[in-house]
Parts: C-alpha cells; sequence; structure tokens
C-alpha cells in the first residue's frame, strides 16, 4: 500500500472521508456493516484527524522517497533504463498474473460484487511507494524497486482500464473511471523526490548515508502512522465479513508468491526475485480509492471500499511478516554456514593430527641408523 496522502494530495477529487462522511449516520451502511447502531459523532474532530493524517503521511512520503533516492546510484538506474528486462518480468507479474489471481481469488471465494469489485479494482493497481522501502528493508534491489514502479505507474495508464474491462464484466457494466491526472501526480510525487535522493547520493555521498537512515526511521514510523490513523478514521471496516478478511488478508501474501515464482523461472537472482515479489503484493491503495470514488454512486462506495480498507492495513502488516520472514532465514542460514565451517575446521584438526600422529609412529617404527 502506498502511504502516499492517505486519499489527499493528489486525490483531492473527492476525498474518503467526504466520501464516507459520518459513517454511522448513513442509512444505506445498514446492509451487511451493521454501523447505523453506531453513535453519531459531532464536531471537527473527524476533519481534524484527516487534516493531520494528510499533512503527516504526505510529508513522511517525501522523506522516504528522499532516503530511498539516496540509497540508488545512478549507473545501476541507468542499467535498469537501458535494457530493462528486469523491470518486465515485473510488469509481467504486475499487470498479466496478478489480476488473473486477483480474479480467481475473488470468484474462489464467493466474494458479494462490491466486495469481489473492490478486490478486483485492487489487485489492477500498479505498485505503491511503499514497495522501495520494504525492498530496502528487506536487501532488494533499490534502484530496480523503483524503476519498476516508476514503470508500473506509467503502464497503469493502459493496462488498468484494460484489466478492469476484461475482468470486472462477472459482477458489473459499470464503466469504471480511470483517475489519468492522478496517476500522474502519483507518479511525480514518488519519482520527484527520489530523483533529489539520486542526486544527493552522487554528490554529497555523506549527507546520502544520513538521509537513508532517516527515511528507514520514517518509514517505520509510516507503517504505524497509517494503520493507526487508517483504524481511527474507517473503523467500520474492521466489520466486515470473514470472507473479506481472508481475501484482504491473502492478497499480499498471494502477490508475494506468484511474484517471485515468476521472477524465479526466468532465473533472477535472490535479491531480484524478492523485489519483484515486494513490487507485486504492494499495491497503490490510494489510487484504489480515488477510482472507486469517481465510478460509484456514493451510497454503495462504502461497501465497495471495505476491501481496499482492510488491505490497506494488511498488506503493511503482511510485507513486515515478509521482512521480518526474511531477516529471520537469513540469520539461520549464516548461523548454520557459522556451524558447518566449524565443524569442517574441528574435523580438519582432528584429520590433521591423526596424520601427524602416524608421522610420528612411522618415523618410531624405523631403524636408526648407526
Amino acid at each position: 500500500m502506498d502511504v502516499q496522502e492517505l486519499g489527499s494530495g493528489p486525490f483531492t477529487n473527492r476525498s474518503l472521508h467526504d466520501v464516507f462522511g459520518n459513517v454511522s449516520t448513513q442509512s444505506d451502511m445498514a446492509f451487511d456493516l451493521n454501523v447505523t447502531n453506531s453513535t453519531p459523532k459531532t464536531g471537527p474532530g473527524p476533519n481534524t484527524l484527516k487534516t493531520v493524517s494528510d499533512v503527516v503521511l504526505t510529508t513522511t512520503l517525501v522523506i522516504i522517497m528522499l532516503g530511498m533516492g539516496c540509497t540508488i546510484e545512478l549507473g545501476k538506474l541507468l542499467k535498469y533504463m537501458r535494457r530493462p528486462v528486469a523491470p518486465a518480468i515485473g510488469m509481467l507479474a504486475q499487470f498479466v498474473v496478478l489480476p488473473l489471481v486477483t480474479f480467481g481469488f475473488a470468484h474462489a471465494l464467493q466474494l458479494t460484487e462490491e466486495a469481489a469489485i473492490g478486490m478486483l479494482v485492487m489487485g489492477t493497481c500498479p505498485g505503491g511507494a511503499t514497495s522501495n522501502m520494504f525492498s530496502y528493508w528487506a536487501d532488494g534491489d533499490v534502484p530496480l524497486s523503483l524503476t519498476m514502479t516508476t514503470l508500473a505507474t506509467m503502464l497503469a495508464l493502459g493496462m488498468m482500464p484494460l484489466n478492469v474491462w476484461i475482468y470486472s464484466r462477472s459482477w458489473t457494466s459499470e464503466r469504471l473511471v480511470i483517475p489519468y491526472v492522478n496517476i500522474v501526480i502519483s507518479l511525480a510525487s514518488t519519482v520527484a523526490p527520489a530523483a533529489v535522493g539520486i542526486f544527493i547520493r552522487w554528490r554529497w555521498e555523506k549527507l546520502a548515508i544520513k538521509m537513508v537512515q532517516v527515511g528507514s526511521i520514517c518509514g517505520a514510523l509510516a507503517v504505524v502512522l497509517t494503520m493507526t490513523l487508517m483504524s481511527l478514521l474507517y473503523p467500520f471496516m474492521y466489520r466486515s465479513s470473514w470472507k473479506i478478511y481472508v481475501g484482504a488478508f491473502w492478497l499480499p501474501f498471494l502477490g508475494f508468491a506468484f511474484g517471485y515464482v515468476v521472477a524465479k523461472i526466468f532465473r533472477m537472482n535472490a535479491s531480484h526475485a524478492r523485489t519483484v515479489a515486494l513490487e507485486t503484493g504492494i499495491q497503490n491503495f490510494p489510487l484504489c480509492m480515488t477510482l472507486i470514488s469517481l465510478s460509484f454512486p456514493k451510497h454503495i462506495i462504502p461497501k465497495i471500499a471495505l476491501f481496499p480498507l482492510l488491505y490497506g492495513v494488511f498488506v503493511l502488516t503482511n510485507s513486515c511478516l515478509f521482512v521480518l520472514g526474511y531477516h529471520i532465514l537469513k540469520r539461520l542460514k549464516v548461523c548454520s554456514s557459522d556451524s558447518n565451517e566449524s565443524t569442517f575446521a574441528a574435523v580438519s584438526q582432528i584429520e590433521t593430527d591423526e596424520m601427524l600422529s602416524m608421522e610420528i609412529k612411522a618415523v618410531k617404527a624405523s631403524p636408526t641408523k648407526a
């Protein structure tokens, strides 16, 4: 999920809070969400919280992308631009494999039409800037990650409407509105601070090292803040059906798995495969919400948005689990390697001692010269 402006900034056509409003006062929410029993809230609280979340998350995103840019050597980035084989493999996983998997998973869960549409739109979105941060944490290839994010956002101008047209007819005949302007602004807000970071790395390497540390810390804070603010702004999402919970929890893992498999089929190394996996599994959440808010009547948007909202929470927790799992396996591999080396050294020492002992015995047994 892109932590970029949780429904704000470039997504100002209809912000998430404007779409949902005071959820407890919308009788249309009474269907399966069971939120009409909530106590109505008054006062500027939600609007103030929304403003705070917009400012904090926007600032955090800029710092994160600036820090990620400071990890990138210009030569490596240019290599991927001149010969974009690895990014092309990532696009295959992003725009061909994942939408198909999402479509099949939605049918397997037998979701309602509204929930299935929300899941499908989420699965057809490009990757978000957050994937760059998680790629860095998982010892992935950050230049490849940034190249894939940029390329995916550009290709989304054509691939999103194509995939939505192919797969959405199972559930709706609505013509979905692709937010082209928002996609372009999202691209600029991701690439611009990263480009500044790349320049800092080229010009002032010591400063770049410090910026990477700051960006990494801000990334960790962004994960916590995003989940907290989403829970405070949209608490009704936790009243979703178990099927939506299952779908929202497993879709990121399916993206990770199929992205990794596709990368390995094309014989990419482990670092590149992890990068493709994270890019495939982490989607641009605000872009999904914008498309939904522009395409459907306001009274059914909350039901469609349930899946993307829960996905927005789970994609962060699951990405953290991905990184944690990688570092645990890395640690176990190092420990195993150290153990094997110690065992080999011990065995070698024993063999050396035995050979020395045999040589001494041979010398003693040989006849002495007069």
